[in-house]
């Protein structure tokens, strides 16, 4: 790919261009779905491909191809100049040559030495040992293992180019219990950079427990309380509060906190980070998609609104400077702002704790909707499921609930945050503890 790159730039610097830039990536995956002992799925994708961004008369364009023969990027230039011609000119700028580097490798090093046998067989264990756990586990719709290894290439007109691989493994599982004529799901997922980091044991663990705590569950009468939103299920909040946060979001005034810099949005006990440099992270990278050296930064401290997230041009805009967060979701996407790690800072209550504080909480392990969240009003109403405890004491596991409200009034009435941080995805998050919201049931 380093030679493909080279000749394009060759190319490039040919023609009658202002700026350029060029993103490629490499990546190949194995994934694996079991049922009921046998395999299900295997899928071995990989993918190959550049995209090009050229500035002609203060006018961006831009093309990608996965032909990555000479022909193809032959193409791909033509197209993205011709694109240029139909956009409106703008202040474009690409990033200048920095340096940045992570002290921990961002891939395992023995992922060509891990057999697809291992693969499988790490699936099929997981499918087992949910059995294991509960006599009332009695059906796993799917166990997966899935995997990935990409190396990201990038190269500008000021002769700023560097390159890194990233690797990610994963598991996950759907299943269900019964008693009772009853029916509850269970679902657990964890994701690594290494291999070895795997654990069938903990992600078999969580998910049967998940589906057989809710055995018996009922809704509760509507009524104002405290609850406390699972770290699983809080970082998903977080997942689907991230918009509002974007620069580009901010431009369009399609953020409701886009007036707030500098302001308190959340109760102080609350600090949230984007952070690409966490070594547990598998959004961490020493570089962003537009070539920015990337670093840590306050999302929000202490409940105060620090840092929109940015990337060259919606920092431009607002007359900032980039927080290193000039993203593309694929080779055919152009970059925007986007979330690398988003991590929620843990507290030092764990969750045994955490359900004692209150006389009473419901403690929300599963939500339905929260993806439904609007990041201009920030009002929300989502269904969910947990288990209702008084005293410190569970009482009985709870479902068919709705709880309703308003984002800003949810970060304002965070009371405590636990120290039981969890990653999904790119999320970090512990559960914390919200002084009320309206429950929704009977």
């Amino acid at each position: 790919m380093k030679k493909l790159i080279e000749k394009t730039v060759g190319i490039l610097k040919k023609q009658d261009i202002e700026n350029f830039d060029i993103y490629a990536v490499e990546s190949s995956g194995f994934t694996v779905e079991v049922k009921n002992k046998e395999i299900e799925r295997i899928k071995v994708p990989v993918k190959k491909g550049l995209a090009i961004r050229v500035v002609v008369n203060g006018k961006l364009g831009f093309a990608y191809t996965t032909d990555v023969s000479d022909e193809g990027i032959r193409i791909a230039i033509e197209c993205a100049k011709e694109n240029a011609k139909s956009s409106s000119p703008d202040d474009y700028s690409f990033s200048m040559p920095a340096e940045n580097f992570l002290d921990f490798p961002l891939y395992d090093d023995r992922y060509s030495e891990i057999s697809t046998e291992e693969k499988i067989n790490l699936a099929l264990d997981l499918e087992s040992k949910v059995y294991s756990f509960d006599p009332r586990i009695k059906r796993v719709r799917k166990a997966s293992y899935k995997d990935s290894i990409s190396t990201i290439y990038y190269y500008n007109s000021n002769d700023h180019s560097f390159n890194y691989t990233t690797s990610s493994f994963s598991l996950s599982i759907l299943l269900a219990a019964e008693e009772n004529e009853e029916s509850q799901m269970g679902w657990d997922y964890d994701v690594r950079r290494y291999f070895s980091d795997l654990n069938v044991d903990l992600v078999a663990v969580r998910a049967a427990e998940n589906a057989v705590e809710l055995l018996g569950a009922k809704p509760l009468k509507t009524k104002k309380i405290p609850v406390i939103f699972k770290n699983t299920v809080f970082a998903e909040i977080i997942e689907a509060l991230s918009p509002v946060f974007l620069g580009n979001n901010v431009l369009r005034g399609k953020s409701l906190f886009a007036d707030k810099l500098g302001y308190e949005i959340a109760n102080h006990v609350f600090n949230l980070y984007d952070d690409p440099t966490h070594e547990s992270g598998i959004g961490t990278m020493p570089f962003d998609d537009e070539g920015v050296a990337t670093r840590k930064k306050a999302v929000v401290e202490r409940g105060v609104l620090k840092n929109f997230l940015l990337d060259i041009y919606s920092a431009k805009k607002l007359g900032m400077k980039s927080t290193g967060n000039g993203v593309r979701t694929s080779i055919s996407a152009l970059p925007q702002p986007g979330i690398t790690n988003l991590v929620v800072e843990k507290g030092a209550l764990g969750i045994e704790e955490l359900v004692k504080t209150p006389e009473e909480v419901l403690l929300v392990t599963d939500a339905m909707g929260i993806h439904t969240i609007n990041p201009i009003s920030g009002e929300f109403s989502i269904g969910v499921s947990g288990i209702y405890f008084k005293d410190g004491k569970k009482v009985q596991p709870v479902t068919g609930m709705t709880v309703a409200g308003n984002i800003k009034e949810l970060l304002t009435n965070i009371t405590e945050v636990g120290r039981d941080q969890r990653w999904i995805g790119n999320i970090c998050s512990p559960s914390v503890l919200i002084k009320s919201l309206t429950v929704s049931g009977e």
